[in-house]
């Protein structure tokens, strides 16, 4: 039976998977295919989850960050990337027409 828990993460290693200890004083096994977002969890951020019993153990699914995020989401810097992007190009566009402009239209006239 599945039953939602909040806890602190106690370990989280680079392989991408680690251990939470629930409130309830549970140890339960995290992947990071089961984190909302596929942020990077760090150790004693604390997080709320569904806590489902597997052949193995105890695991922890659909973990989030409670009461917001610490951890930058890879949507909010792909956000950011675009974003900058989006300005260099538009600066790009207007150099160019500025180009243009000066090379065909100015000197075409003088």
């Amino acid at each position: 039976m599945a039953k939602k828990v909040k806890g602190v993460v106690a370990q989280f290693g680079t392989k991408g998977y680690g251990f939470i200890t629930g409130d309830d004083d549970e140890k339960y096994f995290v992947h990071q295919k089961n984190i909302f977002n596929k942020s990077r969890l760090k150790a004693n951020t604390r997080v709320i989850f569904i806590a489902e019993e597997s052949e193995k153990g105890l695991v922890a699914t659909n973990v989030e960050l409670e009461g917001g995020s610490e951890v930058a989401s890879p949507s909010e810097s792909t956000s950011t990337t675009t974003t900058a992007v989006k300005l260099a190009l538009s600066l790009l566009f207007i150099a160019q027409a500025v180009v243009i402009y000066k090379v065909f239209f100015v000197t075409a006239v003088g």
